[in-house]
């Protein structure tokens, strides 16, 4: 059972003189009762039921709330929370909503309520995601081997192209070409992969599981943890790989777990922003498909940094993209530290920071009109 403070309840206006009160987090195995109160009073009371949302008619103006009751079914304990006040007032003969006035604390409000809808349902997360990696070309003959097979094809290609083709096969500061662009291809594969996949993560669940109170905070996230099952694979590959040509592991490999966590942190605050976005204009996910083949070949990761003159190695360096890229190469290459440049990490992290506090904010904004959505 969840404690009232992790309870979520949102009141707003349901058509013409309704008002309407959903729990957005929903327990198993529980009942939920309602109490409607005007101005701070009980004016109806619900008794228990199994849906976790009531619509109440008005007939009068006033501040309408809901005491909101949660009973488990096998031990009978019962939490209870008041949901925020809706202002009602008489508008051309019809009822209508005054929006509550925001506060600076609720940019705060919302990335609780998210991140505690995220650690509510983490097993479920954990469960949906790995069944959503399983069935991953499920339909092909080959099956999840494509996961693994379709970046190895693009691998070969890109080494024919640019280290025989263009490269002659030379080395990059000391490294076989191919030992030097799998460690980059590799990690993009996976920045591009969630970047994709993660701005159609809300959309991709369908309107009928939003409809069933999904948890919509989790969904970024599982986007994420799919594309991470096939990165875990790769790095594996890319593991025996450097192997069979002479690079063995040191005490530096073990950063390579902090730029995972990054990357994990980063690309779900990202696809958090650009789900909610997707949701809102199709147009969105259509423009990020352009702009991520774009950002390919204007990141080095294909091409060594070294080949741009001196005085655009700054800016191309404040790429989020290039510091995950880069910190594999740092890790397994040229044995460097992430915490050997403070700076750096503060700034990225920073970042992150950036798009938590706006993703959070963005999926609070609409997550119930998301629910209206066909």
């Amino acid at each position: 059972m969840i404690t009232p403070r992790e309870l979520q309840i949102s009141v707003s206006l349901h058509g013409i003189n309704q008002v309407s009160c959903v729990v957005l987090n929903p327990q198993p195995d529980c009942r939920y009762a309602f109490y409607v109160l005007q101005n701070g009073k009980q004016i109806a009371k619900y008794p228990y039921q199994d849906a976790a949302e009531l619509v109440y008619w008005t007939a009068e103006e006033g501040n309408y709330s809901f005491r909101v009751f949660v009973k488990e079914n096998e031990t009978e304990d019962k939490i209870s929370k008041t949901s925020p006040e809706v202002k009602i007032q008489m508008d051309n003969g019809f009822y209508s909503s005054v929006e509550r006035k925001k506060t600076f604390w609720d940019i705060f409000t919302n990335i609780g309520n998210m991140f505690s809808e995220i650690v509510t349902h983490w097993d479920r997360m954990i469960r949906i995601s790995w069944y959503d990696y399983k069935v991953l070309n499920k339909d092909a003959y080959l099956g999840s081997i494509w996961n693994i097979l379709n970046p190895l094809i693009q691998i070969a290609t890109f080494w024919f192209v640019f280290g025989i083709g263009l490269k002659s096969g030379n080395d990059v500061d000391g490294y076989p070409f191919i030992v030097w662009l799998l460690c980059g291809m590799i990690p993009w594969f996976y920045v591009n992969a969630c970047i994709v996949q993660g701005a159609d993560a809300i959309r991709s669940k369908g309107i009928s599981v939003l409809k069933m109170r999904y948890p919509i905070a989790t969904m970024p996230l599982e986007a994420v943890l799919v594309c991470l099952y096939s990165h875990l694979v790769m790095i594996a590959i890319l593991i025996l790989t450097l192997l069979f040509f002479g690079v063995f592991p040191n005490w530096h490999w073990l950063n390579l777990l902090y730029y995972l966590v990054y990357g994990i942190v980063h690309y779900t605050a990202l696809t958090t922003i650009t789900s909610v976005l997707t949701m809102i204009a199709l147009d969105v996910k259509k423009l990020i498909t352009a702009l991520i083949r774009m950002l390919f070949y204007l990141t080095p990761i294909v091409w060594s940094i070294t080949r741009m003159p001196e005085k655009w190695h700054f800016i191309l360096k404040l790429n989020p993209i290039l510091y995950y890229v880069d910190g594999f190469r740092d890790s397994l290459l040229y044995q460097q530290d992430f915490f050997m440049c403070p700076g750096k990490v503060i700034f990225f992290w920073g970042i992150n920071l950036f798009l938590i506090i706006v993703g959070a904010n963005l999926q609070a904004k609409y997550k119930n009109r998301f629910l209206d959505m066909e």
